[in-house]
């Protein structure tokens, strides 16, 4: 009898002990947010973070979202106090290793172009601005360096599109380098060959590669691909929607010329 009630009191201690400990939180996914002209933005409604929001509905995740500055973002994710970040895939591929990070299906698809003025005839290559100067926006020669390599070009590199359409009217420079569907609300001010991109690639949730991020980019990208298939994302995304192939390739499309 002794012992049935020693092994009851302990089962009773247990139990107590169980119901008094505070309950565990749910893990949560840390992204940090890169500034994208139109597609990211710090109130956080812009077309990438609309759609990843909407594949969050149906998933039970917790997630949290901190903007910086684009280079910063990079930065920050690199050092670990983010568990993922807006694109930067291939970036971060070579700069961690291949193995070191994973990506969602594709948020959207982008291509870099040379602009000029509305009322100028198109540039097709940068071949044609040997000794001349251009303009980008900071951060981008994490894409653009390859591009840039092997030509005699200076680059200013601006705060934002809308500063580098501003100094291009402003004859600064004779062009600028810019991704679609980035610059798509100053298209009205630009020309442009869309036939000749300098460099196509797609935005994905990047994250470093582990279990927990491996589930959770499983299942968001299922909701993602879903969302693709029944057209919220060109619903959500407006004109700054740009079609791509399902699946998309995860590795970038570069044409150096």
């Amino acid at each position: 009898m002794k012992r049935f009630l020693y092994y009851a009191f302990r089962v009773l201690l247990f139990g107590a002990i169980i119901l008094s400990a505070p309950a565990v939180a749910d893990p949560v996914v840390r992204i940090a947010v890169p500034d994208i002209t139109s597609l990211l933005t710090e109130n956080r409604d812009g077309v990438y973070q609309k759609i990843l929001h909407r594949a969050l509905e149906n998933l039970d995740v917790t997630v949290t979202e901190q903007f910086f500055p684009y280079k910063r973002a990079m930065m920050v994710f690199e050092q670990h106090g983010a568990d993922c970040i807006y694109s930067f895939t291939e970036v971060l591929e070579r700069r961690l290793g291949e193995d070191a990070v994973i990506a969602s299906f594709p948020l959207g698809k982008f291509s870099y172009y040379l602009f000029t003025p509305q009322d100028e005839d198109p540039i097709s290559s940068l071949s044609q601005l040997e000794g001349e100067t251009v303009g980008a926006v900071i951060g981008h020669e994490t894409y653009l360096d390859g591009v840039l390599e092997g030509h005699d070009v200076n680059v200013i590199w601006s705060k934002s599109d809308a500063q580098n359409v501003a100094m291009l009217e402003h004859q600064r420079f004779g062009a600028m380098i810019a991704a679609v569907p980035d610059v798509r609300p100053f298209m009205d001010e630009l020309s442009y060959d869309s036939k000749t991109p300098l460099l196509e690639s797609y935005d994905r949730l990047t994250c470093h590669n582990n279990e927990a991020n491996r589930q959770f980019l499983s299942n968001l990208s299922a909701q993602m691909k879903g969302l693709k298939e029944a057209g919220i994302y060109k619903q959500l995304a407006g004109q700054l929607y740009v079609e791509f192939e399902d699946p998309a390739p995860a590795a970038e499309h570069s044409l150096l010329n």
